[in-house]
């Protein structure tokens, strides 16, 4: 479905959606109390919640402000953590989470990514390019088998990937309020021919901890905001009669850290960055601080470059990689995105050029991500809730690029090949009848 057909939908269903979402978000007594769930998979719906930054422990700190997450936390599945695919950013890892592969193969190793064959950043502007997108995401899965989806804002979902769209999407707008958007997605849910997988995206965590840091009045904020829309949500599903049928997954993309005051490191002290192109300080959409940076170098051999980062590093608070010798367990070379020197900073310290002008007027932001994929710092966030997941377990972290394989097995789809592996995760699933 296009577009424009969609939203030539919303008129006549306003008065629906209107009626749904008008209510109060249905007390967790009366979502238990609604009727034996089925779980043929050929029922089963998914939805996909991405809250952009929240941490595994945000929902604990702030329990006034996220009483709909606790609740979905309570009667499911949590987990301690989530580890994110490395860099631990946004676009790394929610289209991570969408195809169960890593960045070494979607060719995502940035929110800034630079194609060698393209000779080009992809930029915000080239979301809809099939030709940045590698892997097959869960909305494509489900649509070569029959199984109609829909995204409210995803990573990746604006391009036509394998030649196949979801039935219905919408191209990222951050100014849509949250209620609009959880009015669209009840709104793909009426009528009989509904998505059986659907997500929806959430960004504000993420902007308020840049700016304002970890433990704030306005990462609490965030939160709550976040939490009233997902109470929204569940509250439309629940109205719609699919309560039953109905599956939660809600996963964030990374977690966070504070950083301290005057903790930048400023790369060309020891480079000259006419030598280099580095796509976050470089790129077409203008330069931000990073917490990981990816060199491609223009001028003189990587060598000269890499001994030069590498003897700063030992006194820089950053570790600086050659692209062959990057760790394994990043899962990160790429041959054709990945620099010829990845330079990751150590956690709590930003990656910066003083000859670089700063675009942030209050200064250098408070809390950041990119760090090792591997420090408590940077766990996501796992809760879900639904027929197919068992009641009230904690469960150890595991990697993000098994939530594909959950997915696919609820809607009793073929998957296609990924890095995950369902058997790490089926211990806290039910089976399907």
């Amino acid at each position: 479905m296009t577009i424009i057909s969609t939203l030539k939908r919303w008129g006549v269903l306003f008065a629906a959606i209107a009626a749904l979402c008008g209510c109060a978000a249905l007390p967790q007594a009366e979502r238990a109390a609604t009727p034996p769930a089925r779980t043929a998979a050929s029922d089963q719906i998914v939805i996909l919640i991405g809250v952009d930054g929240l941490r595994p422990d945000a929902i604990e700190r702030y329990p006034d402000a996220a009483p709909h997450i606790r609740a979905l936390a309570a009667k499911g599945v949590r987990a301690e953590g989530m580890t994110p695919a490395m860099p631990s950013l946004t676009f790394v890892n929610f289209y991570a989470i969408a195809t169960g592969l890593y960045a070494e193969q979607t060719g995502i190793v940035s929110n800034w990514s630079y194609s060698r064959k393209l000779g080009r950043v992809m930029r915000r502007a080239d979301h809809g390019e099939s030709v940045w997108w590698g892997g097959e995401p869960i909305w494509v899965t489900a649509e070569k088998q029959g199984v109609h989806t829909g995204t409210m804002f995803w990573l990746g979902s604006e391009a036509a990937i394998e030649g196949v769209r979801p039935s219905h999407w919408l191209p990222y707008d951050g100014k849509m309020s949250y209620s609009d958007r959880v009015k669209t997605v009840l709104g793909w849910l009426v009528g009989p021919d509904h998505p059986r997988f659907l997500t929806i995206y959430f960004q504000g965590v993420d902007h308020n901890e840049h700016i304002y840091g970890v433990g704030t009045p306005e990462e609490r904020q965030a939160v709550a905001d976040v939490d009233a829309a997902i109470g929204q949500l569940v509250a439309g599903v629940n109205k719609l009669g699919l309560g039953a049928r109905t599956n939660f997954i809600l996963v964030s993309d990374h977690g966070f850290a504070n950083v301290p005051e005057g903790h930048v490191i400023y790369l060309d002290d020891f480079i000259s960055f006419d030598d280099v192109f580095i796509p976050v300080f470089m790129g077409p959409d203008g330069a931000g601080v990073s917490a990981v940076t990816h060199i491609f170098v223009k001028k003189g051999g990587a060598d000269d470059i890499y001994e030069k980062l590498a003897k700063a590093s030992g006194r820089g608070h950053f570790k600086v990689y050659r692209r062959e010798h990057l760790p394994a367990r990043w899962r990160l070379d790429n041959p054709d995105r990945t620099g010829d020197i990845v330079v990751v900073a150590d956690e709590g310290w930003l990656l910066w050029g003083r000859s670089l002008v700063s675009s942030y007027a209050g200064g250098p932001p408070k809390g950041m991500h990119g760090y090792d994929r591997n420090l408590p710092d940077m766990q996501a966030t796992f809760i879900a809730e639904g027929p197919r997941f068992r009641d009230g377990l904690v469960v150890e972290p595991f990697d993000n690029v098994e939530v594909y394989g959950m997915i696919a097995d609820i809607l009793g789809i073929q998957p296609a090949k990924t890095e995950g592996d369902l058997a790490h995760v089926r211990y806290f699933m039910r089976p399907a009848k």
